[in-house]
């Protein structure tokens, strides 16, 4: 790639004015100096569009609408910011497309009452979609405010997610899926094949991919949403219907090739077990900061949820050898090493995971996939 970034303005000009004839006046104020001053600042403005140019021009360094371009030419599109759906449970029936308010402040958001799930007496409960876009949606839980009048209201109460609310994906999600659609032929039902055209879906983080896991002609995909927990039923459902749905609206999923995965493979989709890990430890810290645990206790906790994190996006790289298989390690030296980033920590020890010295290997198998979630965190026994 050319190196624009040396066409500066001083830079242009310098060479503009090493070109003019010695015997004229090019000091600092002269005239040709100063008219010279316009043209260097204007080139300098093109080389930075042509840098800018050349960068959007290759998967590696485009950002924005360029990459989107870009990835098209592989079939991929990025995904889009999708709207939280919540269950709302009211005491009396309510009208399709009431609008109700979050109690929380400046984030507060509107839901729009949508189809209902069940109602009989008292107890009403409605799909709710919230207006905004975005993870905002999946936060709020509890009473809501009407916009919209419903006559004898008395109660109302945002709960359960049923579709979590996801942000547009980002360039550098966006460029990985690009990269890997070169390890795919066209739906060939490889392993590559199933966990692209999976990936592509909104809602779905990570999938592990199971061949033959009931004999030949069967796979298991298993999902994270894209917060990278264990996907809800309703995105689970979703990707089922799009890979390989049931055959009239049974439960069985058919291998006559309704859906994308060729004919012939029964393709089942189920999401991961959360395991939930309690932490236990001791801290010191320095001397300066007796109450160590009061101050830090919070941010210990992100640091563990951090490399966890870390752990769950690489939840479906699989381990390519004469089989495919997966494996999620929590290991106690990367939760010591998290801990002691934060100031003030000195020192971490007797670390347990669930009780247990050591480090936790996770169970990863066609019959279990578990995803490690954050329980509690006790620090020096407290």
């Amino acid at each position: 790639m050319i190196d624009f970034s040396r066409y500066t303005r001083e830079a242009i000009q310098k060479e503009m004015l090493d070109q003019v004839d010695p015997s004229i006046d090019t000091r600092e104020g002269s005239m040709v100096q100063t008219s010279l001053g316009p043209t260097a600042w204007y080139l300098e403005g093109t080389y930075m569009a042509l840098d800018q140019i050349q960068k959007n021009a290759y998967p590696a360094t485009a950002v924005g609408a360029s990459l989107d371009m870009i990835v098209q030419t592989r079939g991929l599109t990025r995904k889009q910011a999708t709207a939280a759906v919540r269950k709302g449970t009211f005491n009396t029936a309510v009208p399709s497309g009431a609008e109700f308010k979050t109690i929380n402040g400046a984030d507060s958001q509107i839901f729009v009452v949508g189809e209902k799930i069940s109602g009989s007496g008292t107890e009403y409960v409605y799909a709710m979609q919230c207006k905004d876009t975005g993870i905002s949606g999946n936060n709020y839980s509890g009473n809501l405010l009407p916009i919209t009048p419903v006559e004898n209201l008395t109660s109302a109460v945002l709960g359960d997610i049923i579709m979590a609310g996801t942000e547009e994906e980002t360039d550098e999600a966006l460029r990985s899926r690009f990269y890997e659609t070169f390890d795919v032929a066209a739906f060939g039902g490889n392993i590559s094949s199933y966990k692209n055209e999976i990936l592509s879906i909104e809602g779905v983080g990570a999938v592990q991919v199971y061949p033959a896991w009931k004999g030949g002609g069967t796979v298991l995909c298993s999902i994270l949403g894209d917060d990278l927990r264990p996907a809800l039923p309703a995105t689970v459902q979703k990707v089922q219907n799009i890979i390989c749905p049931p055959e009239d609206g049974g439960s069985v999923p058919s291998a006559d090739g309704y859906g994308i995965a060729p004919i012939g493979a029964a393709v089942t989709i189920t999401t991961g077990t959360a395991l939930t890990l309690n932490i236990t430890c001791d801290i010191d810290f320095v001397e300066t900061m007796p109450n160590g645990v009061e101050t830090y206790k919070n941010q210990i906790r992100q640091k563990i949820q951090e490399y966890l994190d870390t752990l769950c996006k690489a939840w479906g790289d699989a381990i390519k050898s004469h089989q495919i298989t997966y494996a999620v390690t929590v290991y106690a030296s990367r939760i010591i090493y998290s801990i002691l980033t934060i100031q003030d920590v000195v020192n971490v020890s007797n670390v347990k995971i669930n009780g247990v010295s050591g480090d936790l290997k996770l169970t990863e198998t066609s019959a279990l996939q578990q995803v490690p979630v954050l329980g509690t965190v006790v620090i020096n026994g407290e």
